[in-house]
């Protein structure tokens, strides 16, 4: 299998798992509100549709629709603590921006048309960010430890999560995975996913610069260093798959093996979907 195939498949099972269990959440939700009848009184229909979830349906059927209030919760409350923690960091780096050097490096890259901000900050960071319009933050303790040259190499890595929206794709696929605790399969994806991601941006990185002396140098450095918290969902240079990134760099043409998902996680994950299968087939159809 090829290596761009890898990660796009992993996430794509993640979309297609998680899009098959809300498909049939929304057939038990449909089921369970057309059982009660709509009033004037949201509240007098809130107590209904109570009565009618203890009394009127099976134990399976009650367990799932109390399932799918927990995945709606979870996923809600990881919604929120996301905005929470985006606001933070977003003051923190408007605080700490350093505004000659961010235009300073975003002219120097402006080809990539990709936004590079630099802010004040002793510890080395380096992070591919934003959802909608991506863009890349260093930090000035990056730029004082790297030579130009890995610096560079750096951007470059960075710059390959941009272009293929990892930051999106990895918040959705964290909040899939968050809000859905009982499909142990999809977080075995989900760590292959970001092991790939982070092989093929260092590979991209690669080629770029024919070497893997400045990218391998820039690693080594970096996980060194304490390591720095984002507190948002984004590609960050040197916090992933360490051991698998050094192995590509000591050996770029040595095929690299990580391991998708375990035999149980598959089992357990499997069970689960042909039991929420049945339910919606015997008890809502």
């Amino acid at each position: 299998m090829s290596s761009l195939l890898k990660p796009s498949m992993a996430i794509c099972c993640i979309y297609v798992v998680a899009a098959w269990i809300l498909l049939q959440m929304g057939m038990a939700l449909s089921h369970h509100i057309s059982d009660v009848e709509l009033q004037p009184d949201m509240w007098l229909v809130i107590q209904n549709m109570l009565f009618d979830l203890v009394v009127g349906h099976s134990f399976f059927e009650t367990v799932f629709i109390l399932l799918i209030g927990l995945t709606c919760l979870r996923m809600l409350t990881y919604m929120g603590r996301h905005l929470y923690a985006s606001y933070n960091w977003y003051t923190y780096v408007k605080v700490r921006m350093h505004p000659r050097l961010t235009t300073q490096w975003t002219r120097k890259y402006k080809k990539w048309h990709t936004h590079i901000d630099v802010i004040r900050e002793q510890q080395p960071v380096a992070f591919a960010i934003g959802m909608i319009h991506p863009r890349i933050v260093i930090s000035t303790g990056l730029l004082d430890m790297l030579s130009v040259e890995e610096v560079h190499a750096v951007l470059l890595h960075e710059r390959y999560h941009c272009t293929q929206r990892h930051p999106l794709k990895k918040w959705l696929a964290t909040m899939i995975i968050t809000s859905m605790p009982y499909m142990s399969i999809l977080k075995g994806l989900g760590h292959y996913y970001d092991i790939w991601i982070e092989l093929l941006a260092d590979r991209y990185a690669i080629t770029q610069t024919n070497s893997t002396y400045t990218i391998g140098t820039a690693l080594l450095k970096l996980v060194q260093t304490q390591r720095f918290v984002n507190p948002c969902q984004g590609g960050s240079f040197s916090d992933t798959a360490i051991n698998y990134r050094l192995s590509q760099l000591i050996n770029p043409e040595q095929s690299i093996e990580v391991p998708m998902v375990s035999l149980r996680s598959v089992c357990t994950s499997g069970t689960v979907l042909i039991v929420i299968s049945m339910i919606i087939f015997f008890q809502c159809i």
